[in-house]
């Protein structure tokens, strides 16, 4: 279980550095963007799920000139930066700004039914506790024919680290993350229609473990879950686990390894009960 309040405060402490770090995450956004590309479509009014700094909703608003962009995050800090980094002075100043910002938890999601033609979600999905929840949420805010596009990670995600931690500790110290079979099973249970989804995998590398965790840290994306601070030590911790990782070093640096999930899937209201496929497309 990921504990929100510890999340909330590491992601408002990483706010200002989030830009300089967020490497993965951006190059994860901009692939979501291709993939947004060749899909028809001309949303109204767009949900950015866990926006952080606001940086997809300027690409969101490039792609889609008429398009208002709702910021969601549950960090308020945050909002604050896409607030700033969002700016039109000249339409601010008249409150006609294409921009709105709502600070909420993923899980409790309070817009109205039926009002948003595009929920997008970049590496957010794996903050939430309960993905049914959210994904039906997500349905019932769509209007008829609306789209969820998103990308979270899969299970092979700092494996390296995953594995360190189980050997040291007798458990994990990562996140959990959902295999994109099971997600795409929860879209098709939570009344989505065509999902599609494939995976990619990348491979980061560090000179030493301290930068590995200075880069995870300062985009907030330190282990969530509820019991993270069980067994942790300072230094000692962070020496333990550097000693094991040297196992992974290959011409002289270190690797982490990422899976991410991409997917889609849309509001259509169901005319049969036909069975429909889930289309995996790197299978």
């Amino acid at each position: 279980m990921i504990n929100k309040e510890y999340k909330r405060k590491s992601f408002n402490r990483a706010a200002s550095t989030y830009d300089s770090y967020s490497v993965l995450q951006d190059l994860i956004s901009d692939n979501l963007i291709d993939r947004l590309k060749i899909i028809k479509l001309s949303p109204l009014d767009i949900l950015d799920f866990g926006c952080g700094t606001g940086r997809n909703g300027l690409k969101l608003k490039k792609q889609y000139k008429a398009s208002k962009i709702i910021n969601y995050d549950f960090s308020e800090n945050m909002l604050t930066e896409a607030r700033r980094k969002q700016k039109v002075f000249f339409l601010d100043k008249v409150n006609l700004s294409p921009y709105s910002y709502l600070c909420a938890d993923i899980e409790s999601i309070p817009l109205a039914e039926n009002t948003i033609d595009l929920v997008w979600s970049s590496s957010s999905l794996q903050w939430c506790n309960d993905l049914p929840l959210v994904f039906s949420q997500i349905k019932k805010i769509l209007k008829p024919g609306g789209l969820f596009i998103f990308s979270t990670f899969g299970p092979n995600t700092l494996v390296e680290l995953r594995e360190i931690t189980e050997s040291l500790f007798g458990e994990k110290k990562t996140n959990t993350f959902i295999d994109m079979h099971n997600i795409g099973d929860l879209l098709m249970s939570s009344g989505f229609s065509d999902p599609v989804l494939d995976a990619e995998n990348f491979v980061m590398t560090y000179p030493h473990i301290q930068k590995l965790f200075m880069d995870i840290k300062s985009i907030g994306a330190t282990n969530g879950n509820a019991s993270q601070g069980k067994g942790l030590s300072g230094k000692s911790y962070i020496n333990k686990i550097a000693e094991e990782y040297e196992s992974y070093r290959s011409e002289s640096l270190l690797p982490a390894s990422y899976e991410v999930v991409y997917g889609h899937a849309w509001n259509i209201p169901k005319i049969n009960s036909d069975y429909q496929p889930i289309k995996f497309k790197n299978e």
